[in-house]
C-alpha cells in the first residue's frame, strides 16, 4: 500500500503540478477551502506557539499562514515528491526552514512514529484514500486539540464529475484515484476518537469540516 499510494500520487500531483499550484498560490493565496480552514484554526483558542501536522500539505498552504499566525513549528506529510520539493522551497523562501520538518509518507503508515501535535489538518486529502477511517484515524490519533479537513459533497453532479475524472485516469493509465466518503461515516470515525463537531462550511463542491476535543475551546 506504503509503495504503490505514494507512487500512484507522484504520478498524479507531479512536478508540473506543483509548479502550477505554487504559482497560483503566489498570484492568489489559499484556495477557498483552504481559507476557512485557516480561519476557523486562528479563531480557536490554542496554546501559545502551537504545533501543526499538515496531512497531504501539496505546497504548503496551511503552514506558510500559520507559521506567520503565532504557530510554533509544523510538520508536513505528503506522498507527492514534487509537492515536498515546492513547499520547501517556498519554505526557505519565507525564511521558516527551521521550523518544518517534512515527511514523504503515506500518512497512516508513518502516524506513529510523528509526534503528537495541537491542530491536524487534511485538506481536500481524505478524498485520496479509499479507506477514510484508516487516514481520518490516523489524523485524530495524533491531535491533542482539533482537527480540520475538507473532502468533496456526495451530490450526484460531484459524483459524476468524480467517476469521469477517474475513468479518464484508467484511460491514461494512471493509478490514481479519487473518492466520495460518507459525511456521517467520517464524522464517526471522528467521534469515536473522542473529537466533537465544530464547525461547518466549505463551498458548492468541497465541505470543510472542524472537530475538537470536548474539553477544548
Amino acid at each position: 500500500m506504503t509503495y504503490c499510494h505514494c507512487q500512484a500520487t507522484d504520478q498524479e500531483f507531479d512536478q508540473r503540478t506543483a509548479r502550477r499550484d505554487l504559482r497560483r498560490f503566489g498570484r492568489r493565496g489559499p484556495d477557498a477551502t483552504t481559507r476557512q480552514i485557516l480561519a476557523a484554526v486562528r479563531e480557536f483558542p490554542l496554546p501559545s506557539q502551537p504545533v501543526l501536522l499538515d496531512v497531504g500539505g501539496g505546497i504548503g498552504a496551511i503552514h506558510h499562514d500559520l507559521l506567520e499566525h503565532g504557530f510554533a513549528r509544523a510538520i508536513h506529510v505528503d506522498a507527492s515528491s514534487a509537492y515536498l520539493a515546492a513547499a520547501e522551497a517556498e519554505t526557505r523562501r519565507r525564511g521558516h526552514a527551521e521550523r518544518v520538518e517534512f515527511r514523504r509518507a503515506d500518512f497512516p503508515e508513518v502516524a506513529s512514529s510523528l509526534p503528537m501535535a495541537d491542530v491536524v489538518t487534511l485538506d481536500r486529502v481524505v478524498c485520496c484514500d479509499p479507506d477514510f477511517a484508516r487516514i481520518l484515524g490516523a489524523g485524530a490519533g495524533r491531535a491533542r486539540i482539533l482537527v480540520a479537513f475538507s473532502f468533496p459533497r456526495p451530490r450526484w453532479i460531484i459524483r459524476l464529475l468524480i467517476a469521469a475524472f477517474n475513468f479518464s485516469n484508467r484511460l491514461r493509465g494512471r493509478a490514481f484515484q479519487a473518492h466520495i466518503h460518507s459525511p456521517a461515516k467520517m464524522a464517526g470515525v471522528l467521534e469515536r476518537a473522542g473529537l466533537s463537531h465544530r464547525r461547518s462550511g466549505g463551498t458548492w463542491f468541497w465541505a470543510v469540516e472542524i472537530f475538537a476535543r470536548p474539553d477544548s475551546g
